[in-house]
């Protein structure tokens, strides 16, 4: 097992692991990707959170003895409250309260403790993300919360300095962003924290970022509530499906407008057009799911279980990335496959849709991958007609996208049913100019949702 600098920091500070009620060992938690079993036997004097009513205090490792404050009801969220230079305050467990009052299960640590330990530790430099996200894992497993929540943090002041370089420190997928208020211009150097590990896969800045230049607690609560997840928009487990995530990356013409848009592939699998469409839209500012139709198709699926199945992936992701508008693209075979889809959606899963883009629409679509349409054979005796399924889209939302030379397309016969029938040089390949299909995505999807 690969002890990588997030373990190696916890299990240095004495990290306290939970013990789970009738495990009989602890729970080790993954610090940045995995916590080796060092950490274990490390934790084994470790003593669990105690809480009086909702409110309690635990041993933190290195951040020291630690805040506990719990929501009245099901919790929405996992935050790390970080004071300001002066060490936690009565004000501080305020504002802790009025985030567990949000529905955040809220760890309030004093900065100026955690740098004093931090000053005692020998290392040349401190991954400081582990700390934050082994206190999650922790806590969330103790507490028995419904799912894991990965932890926002937070501060004013230096506490607010803290929480930035925690998150400009995180790989995907460890701190979901940082609120800060009135962040201190400069971090106590005693925390010297380590670059990002370049051998992992990371965004400039791998979550969202909410700060205000002035204000004061009341301001800190109003600008993390909105990140806590209700229940309705709770994501769902989507590890068994065959999905390549692209987050959005800053600075594209598109971001922070919440797009997101998920691509099913061709019959081939995630590799030329579809990866090469995504790729774009992610730089220019779109969080993206890739759908490999190869393998989700590869054993035969329904339509309605194929819009199931993307109703989750709706749902995660629209949660998970905080977007708001969906761009529904298939190419080919996942063309094909698109109506049938979407319109078994729930209509408020519908009504989040500003673009369908079909790029190489083919009269019929079958749902399981066969030899025979690698080879540029018919489809099969059990492919569906598709034409049905398209009079029922909302055909204004609707791109249909095909090759001057393409044979065995659709899209011609739809001119005049109110869908965008868009005619490209070359063939099912488009000419090979992708990056110009990508362009018109994004400028449909742009424009409705704005319309929105």
């Amino acid at each position: 097992m690969k002890w990588n600098g997030w373990g190696r920091a916890a299990v240095a500070a004495g990290m306290m692991l939970v013990q789970v009620a009738g495990a009989g060992a602890a729970e080790s938690g993954k610090a940045g990707g995995k916590l080796a079993d060092k950490a274990t036997a490390a934790s084994a004097a470790s003593q669990p959170v105690t809480l009086v009513g909702r409110m309690g205090r635990m041993p933190g490792g290195r951040y020291g003895e630690v805040s506990v404050v719990r929501p009245e009801g099901d919790v929405h969220g996992f935050v790390v409250l970080y004071s300001a230079a002066g060490g936690w305050s009565a004000a501080d467990q305020v504002t802790a309260e009025a985030l567990a009052k949000a529905g955040a299960l809220t760890v309030g640590v004093d900065t100026a403790r955690y740098a004093a330990n931090l000053a005692r530790d020998k290392e040349s430099c401190h991954q400081l993300v582990g700390d934050a996200e082994a206190v999650s894992h922790q806590l969330e497993r103790q507490l028995k919360t419904s799912r894991y929540f990965a932890p926002i943090v937070a501060g004013i002041g230096q506490g607010g300095a803290l929480a930035r370089q925690v998150l400009a420190q995180a790989p995907e997928n460890t701190i979901s962003g940082a609120v800060t208020v009135a962040p201190a211009a400069t971090l106590d150097a005693r925390f010297r924290m380590c670059p990002p590990d370049p051998t992992v896969s990371r965004r400039k800045t791998p979550g969202f970022v909410d700060s205000a230049a002035t204000g004061d607690a009341a301001r800190l609560v109003s600008l993390l509530a909105p990140h806590l997840r209700d229940g309705s928009a709770d994501e769902l487990d989507v590890s068994d499906l065959p999905l390549v995530e692209l987050p959005a990356r800053p600075g594209g013409m598109a971001a922070g407008e919440g797009l997101l848009a998920i691509v099913i592939s061709g019959d081939g699998g995630w590799r030329d057009l579809d990866k090469t469409i995504a790729e774009a839209l992610q730089k220019d500012g779109v969080s993206v799911v890739g759908w490999d139709s190869l393998r989700y198709f590869w054993s035969e699926k329904t339509p309605a279980q194929t819009s199931h199945d993307l109703a989750r992936v709706m749902q995660t992701y629209l949660a998970r990335w905080h977007a708001s508008h969906v761009a529904l693209i298939g190419y080919s075979f996942g063309a094909d496959v698109m109506p049938f889809a979407y319109n078994r959606l729930a209509q408020p899963l519908k009504d989040k849709v500003s673009v369908i883009s079909l790029l190489g629409f083919a009269p019929s679509a079958d749902f399981q991958i066969r030899v025979t349409g690698w080879l540029g054979m018919p489809a099969s005796d059990q492919a569906l007609q598709v034409r049905p399924e398209f009079n029922k889209l909302p055909l204004k939302q609707v791109q249909c996208f095909y090759g001057a030379t393409e044979q065995d397309t659709l899209c011609p016969a739809l001119a005049g049913s109110g869908a965008q029938v868009i005619k490209t040089g070359g063939d099912h390949h488009f000419g090979g100019d992708y990056l110009a299909l990508e362009r018109q995505i994004l400028d449909a999807l742009r424009r409705n949702a704005a319309g929105r």
